[in-house]
């Protein structure tokens, strides 16, 4: 079994640039770090299936957050030939308007991933989000306290 640590490994890399089509919202960044039949679950019995339904996701996001920035940290990836499985850590901070007024909610993210490497490239196969605690205070977009 070979295993993978640093910064500099493409799982690291895959799950930073996951945060960034995210987060920009933008499907033609999301979709090629999936295999075509890959699965996404979250919590609330949420589960996105395919590159169909993951095309959906930025304006899903949308819907639900004015704007999100997640942040990868610690990652640990178990690699067997061409699939893998790895737990990635993230703090997803997103921000909601709730009656006029912005609030950060912060959650503490567990990514539980499975990989497959197809044509010598490692793509997502299934993320499930767990989620671990969430803070939620007040908050403001730049500019805004001046």
């Amino acid at each position: 079994m070979e295993s993978v640590t640093g910064n500099s490994n493409p799982f690291y890399d895959l799950a930073c640039r996951y945060a960034q089509a995210v987060d920009r919202r933008n499907k033609e960044l999301l979709l090629p770090l999936f295999a075509v039949d890959a699965k996404i679950l979250a919590p609330g019995g949420i589960e996105v299936n395919g590159h169909e339904d993951l095309a959906g996701m930025p304006e899903m996001m949308a819907k639900m957050f004015e704007c999100t920035q997640h942040k990868i940290f610690n990652q640990t990836i178990s690699i067997q030939n061409d699939t893998a499985t790895g737990e990635t850590y993230c703090t997803a901070s997103h921000i909601k308007v709730v009656d006029g007024k912005r609030e950060v909610e912060d959650w503490a993210i567990r990514y539980q991933d499975q990989y497959v490497k197809i044509d010598g490239q490692w793509l997502f196969q299934r993320r499930e989000l767990i989620v671990d605690w969430v803070e939620v205070r007040p908050a403001m977009i730049y500019g805004e306290q001046f």
